[in-house]
């Protein structure tokens, strides 16, 4: 079992980001656990996800303690994120390339591209495949 929890604020893409690796688990066999926390400010409220996935069945799906946790408000992650493509708007989607990379799924941009407005499909599969390299 592994727990995940993701961090931002209004507008950064946090539920998109969540809901796209939910999916992308879901469809290769695991259990899903994913929750929303969110506060009513449509800019800088905080947007939380939490996610549990696992090849078993989720009996508890509360984290008290995550596995992997990233925060998209703390500079640090947003520095690492803006060297491997240079646009603050596809942030979540390089740190789900990066997530994907970390847990060795497969990028299936048919799949992803479901989730994402049309004219920005290219932009966005664009900047998960840069999150996925070294």
């Amino acid at each position: 079992m592994t727990k995940l929890i993701l961090r931002g604020t209004a507008g950064q893409g946090i539920k998109l980001l969540s809901l796209i690796l939910a999916d992308i688990l879901k469809g290769q066999g695991y259990q899903i656990a994913l929750t929303h926390e969110y506060s009513p400010l449509v800019r800088f409220g905080e947007s939380n996800a939490y996610l549990i996935f696992s090849r078993q069945k989720i009996e508890n799906p509360l984290i008290e303690k995550a596995d992997l946790e990233y925060d998209l408000k703390e500079k640090r992650l947003q520095n690492d994120l803006l060297k491997k493509y240079n646009n603050k708007k596809s942030m979540n989607m390089v740190l789900l390339g990066v997530i994907l990379k970390k847990l060795n799924l497969k990028i299936d941009g048919k799949k992803i591209e479901r989730y994402l407005p049309k004219k920005f499909i290219e932009e966005n599969l664009k900047a998960i495949k840069k999150g996925n390299e070294e």
